[in-house]
Order: structure tokens, then sequence, then C-alpha cells
């Protein structure tokens, strides 16, 4: 009774792919909420450690209960679900980040705390994502300051109530 019956992984395909593309050892999320994107996400890194290129998901949520959908098999297998604030764990992560989502608290002051925090974590190539590219601009500013390419892609939904959003890449 939490979550909808039918699942509709909209923009969080977009993120598999990135996945799939990239093969990152070290995938890094803030904001799980149900865990939905956390499994889109431990999905492609299993795909990829099928075909010899292993990962792990590192998921950042303050809220104690998030993240019930990644808690079972087969994606545990591949997340590690941190509860805390997500500034302060990127700062306690012991390995390079080679692909970073940000999907946590979507003011402009936060988003903007996260990209800095995560900056001296990135891995050489690493890859930076938004999920609030439709409501800040913040991502952009971010890649232009630090000599990024940035693209945002939009999400259009048919037939749902919700508007879409999109995803914001820096490279």
């Amino acid at each position: 009774g939490l979550a909808d019956r039918q699942v509709r992984s909209a923009r969080r395909i977009g993120w598999y792919a990135f996945v799939r593309a990239t093969r990152p050892a070290h995938v890094v999320e803030t904001g799980v909420d149900k865990g939905l994107g956390s499994c889109v996400l431990a999905a492609a890194l299993l795909r990829n450690a099928q075909e010899g290129h292993p990962g792990r998901l590192t998921s950042l949520d303050i809220n104690p209960e998030a993240g019930y959908l990644a808690r079972v098999a087969p994606w545990s297998e591949v997340v590690d679900l941190v509860i805390g604030d997500s500034i302060a764990s990127i700062g306690a992560l012991d390995r390079p980040v080679d692909l970073f989502l940000h999907d946590s608290d979507h003011s402009r002051v936060h988003e903007k705390r996260e990209f800095a925090a995560v900056e001296a974590k990135l891995a050489p190539g690493a890859i930076l994502l938004t999920d609030n590219v439709t409501a800040t601009n913040v991502l952009a500013e971010h890649a232009e300051r630090t000599g990024r390419r940035f693209l945002a892609y939009r999400e259009t939904p048919a037939n749902h109530w919700y508007p879409g959003d999109g995803i914001g890449v820096a490279w």
C-alpha cells in the first residue's frame, strides 16, 4: 500500500542507460524514497557485472524507512543504503565516485551543496546527474564552473497527472 501497483520507471530508464553505457564501479545517489530508482540503478549494475564490469551503488537518504524496495535480493547484492545527512554522508565516502545522481532535497541551496561536496570525491571522467533540471540550473552552473559539458533531457509523461521533469547531465 505504500507504492503504485504499476511501476512507472519514467526518466529512471535514462539513469539505467547511463549506468549501462558508462559501466561505473561506484554510483552514488542521494534521495532514495521507496527505492525504485535504487532498484533501476542496481539492475544496470547487476547487468554490467554479468558482462565483467562489477559496480556498487551507495544510496543516501535521511529517512530511516527509505529504500525498502532495494533492501531485498537481487538489488541488495549491490546496494549500500546509508541513512543520514547527504552532505555528511558524501564527505564520508571512502572510494571514488564514477557517477553521482542528485535526487534528494530539490532546493537550489541543497543541490548546490551536494555538487560542491561530491566534487572532491569524483573519479576522473565522472558523470554528474540531477533529477532537478527543470526546476534549477544548479548543475549547468556547476558544469560551467568546473569545465564540464552539460545537457538536459526532458521527460514528458503520456496520460499521467505528473507533468514530468528531466535529467541534467554534466561530464
